[in-house]
């Protein structure tokens, strides 16, 4: 189901919950329809028992066709009933499962918007974890909304008028048993939230831990530092098991506490109905629809401080989920953004500045890259070679100037067009855990199989992949753990071929090969690179010997510009940098 029309997610549970059950309305209506009208029926119940015991209590006076009238009145509509709630079910299904998947699904679409800083400061786990509670939250309210409070509301309402037309004072006694269990319950549970909020931030942090140790288990085993990783797991489960403990003890004082209070209106109801039998006030048939009632109704009241406690914390997971999830985008798309269009590849730095964390990175930068032409960065850490990639690509929005591509502002074209523009080969390729075959045409889904071979000889990967069991349909591995570094990044490059942009991006492209495929890779990216206008950063100068020009960076400012050759005479950076060169890498 689209999800394009939405503009504005809500940022509050139930208005959420109403959204993403908006395109199930039906299935929501129909729904709460069929288990009102089979709760009501089957709450009805205890009065067609009490019209029994009356009818039999008189016989043989009285014909008995009317007791059959009420024993088939009882059979019809405890099926009915049953029926109904199980057509709701059928029916919410739909509705719930539904809102689940839709909120899943706009959540996705909106995180996936967020910039480069939004996933640089979130954990990725953690914000997948958000998706899921407030996705999951909203299937379980659905459901707890539907088939607990209007069920129970429903059941309530029609057990308190029937208490009430069988005796008043009964029916006091029971309406002073839910004027008081409800305020005691609700004060419970506010002392009681925050032990369940700890519980959850624990197990945040347990997760967390336990994510990032799997995550880097080669380090540990590397390190020998198994023992280290598991004092430090044992000591978050500890206080995650003794916050559990101390949530679980309260939650167990709620249910005390309600089980107290119901003997003692239970008891008080009961008796009271006794009494006012032997008096002759009350028949045998109210008798039974009283007992009846408190036995229908003495369970839900028992757990209500519970079922309120955990329908506040499924409000909580869903408002923090929507909270992180739902900042406001760093950078968008202007409402009137065109289609970037690349005929050259002309690329203009025109009067840039750009300041992260208050801090200037680049203030009035200018710089021009002609069509076709292959630049070389250069610069120690911290440069700004890496972020200059990242405002061509508009990772990060420029505090002043303008990014231009074949005289077209990027700020003022749509992200998509922009990065389908610019093939990039960064240092640390990032391959899905899908197939190799998968993970080379991620470069262009459109691509053949042979298109996608013939990119794969050039990057020379065909080779290794050939050597793998299921060649091109072997699975990677997460991050392409199953690869080697040389491996994926060939892979990465073969993508870049498959691409086909005006515009290369090459960070590092060469850094994870050996000599012998380096040779290989560079003559291939000769290849590549034809007709296109290529910014490549090497530490590795010798791989940028054969770029027209070379640019070095200095914090944030191009200091020298020109050919190897004639940086060499400049006895500036550059050569600085080049006669301190050991084994091939720029000496920082």
């Amino acid at each position: 189901m689209s999800t394009k029309h939405i503009t504005n997610i809500p940022k509050t549970p139930l208005r959420f919950v109403l959204m993403a059950s908006k395109p199930y309305w039906v299935f929501a209506v129909f729904a709460m329809l069929a288990m009102s009208i089979g709760t009501a029926m089957l709450a009805f119940i205890p009065y067609i028992f009490k019209r029994v015991v009356d009818l039999v209590s008189t016989l043989p006076v009285i014909d008995p066709s009317e007791i059959w009238f009420w024993t088939i009145a009882y059979v019809v509509v405890s099926f009915v009933g049953g029926l109904m709630m199980r057509m709701s079910g059928f029916i919410g299904l739909n509705w719930a499962a539904g809102a689940r998947a839709y909120g899943r699904r706009v959540l996705s679409e909106y995180v996936t918007q967020h910039s480069h800083n939004f996933f640089s400061n979130n954990f990725a786990g953690s914000i997948g974890s958000k998706i899921s509670n407030a996705s999951n939250g909203a299937r379980t309210m659905v459901t707890e909304i539907m088939w607990g409070w209007v069920s129970f509301a429903i059941t309530f309402i029609i057990s308190f008028v029937l208490v009430f037309t069988t005796n008043v004072i009964v029916g006091y006694i029971f309406l002073a048993w839910v004027i008081v269990i409800v305020p005691i319950n609700i004060f419970l549970i506010r002392k009681r939230l925050p032990l369940g909020m700890d519980v959850q931030q624990k197990e945040t942090k347990l997760r967390g831990h336990t994510i990032d140790m799997l995550t880097n288990v080669s380090a540990m085993n590397d390190y020998a530092r198994r023992n280290f990783e598991l004092k430090r797991m044992n000591r978050l489960i500890d206080s995650r098991h003794i916050a559990g403990l101390k949530n679980w003890r309260f939650s167990e004082i709620i249910l005390t506490t309600n089980t107290l209070l119901e003997g003692v209106f239970v008891a008080g109801m009961v008796f009271s109905t006794i009494y006012f039998w032997t008096q002759g006030i009350v028949t045998a048939g109210d008798v039974v629809l009283i007992l009846t009632l408190v036995v229908s109704i003495r369970k839900t009241l028992a757990f209500i401080g519970q079922r309120f406690n955990e329908f506040a914390e499924t409000i909580i997971e869903v408002k923090e989920g929507l909270e992180v999830i739902l900042h406001d985008h760093e950078i968008t798309d202007q409402a009137d953004a065109r289609l970037l269009k690349v005929t050259n590849g002309d690329i203009i730095f025109k009067d840039v500045t750009f300041k992260y964390e208050g801090k200037n990175v680049f203030s009035g930068l200018n710089l021009h890259i002609k069509q076709g032409e292959r630049v070389g960065l250069v610069g120690h850490s911290g440069a700004g070679k890496s972020t200059l990639f990242k405002l061509l690509l508009r990772q990060y929005d420029i505090t002043k100037g303008h990014v231009l591509i074949d005289d077209q502002d990027t700020s003022l074209v749509t992200q998509e067009s922009l990065r389908n523009s610019i093939a990039v080969v960064p240092q640390d390729p990032l391959l899905f855990h899908r197939s190799l075959e998968e993970n080379i045409r991620y470069g262009n889904l459109s691509a053949t199989k042979d298109d996608m071979v013939t990119a794969a000889k050039k990057a020379q990967a065909h080779g290794f992949i050939e050597e793998l069991p299921k060649k091109y349909k072997t699975l990677v591995g997460e991050r392409g753990v199953k690869l080697s570094g040389g491996e994926r990044q060939r892979v990465a490059i073969a993508r870049a071929f498959l691409k086909e942009a005006k515009i290369l991006l090459l960070d590092e492209a060469t850094s994870a090969l050996d000599s012998e495929s380096e040779l290989h890779i560079q003559a291939a990216l000769e290849k590549l690179i034809q007709g296109k206008t290529v910014i490549a950063i090497a530490h590795r100068l010798s791989t940028l010997r054969s770029m027209d020009r070379i640019i070095v960076l200095n914090k944030g400012r191009i200091v020298q510009d020109g050919s190897h050759e004639d940086l060499l005479k400049e006895k500036g950076i550059y050569a600085d940098l080049w006669a301190h060169q050991a084994g091939g890498f720029v000496k920082e």
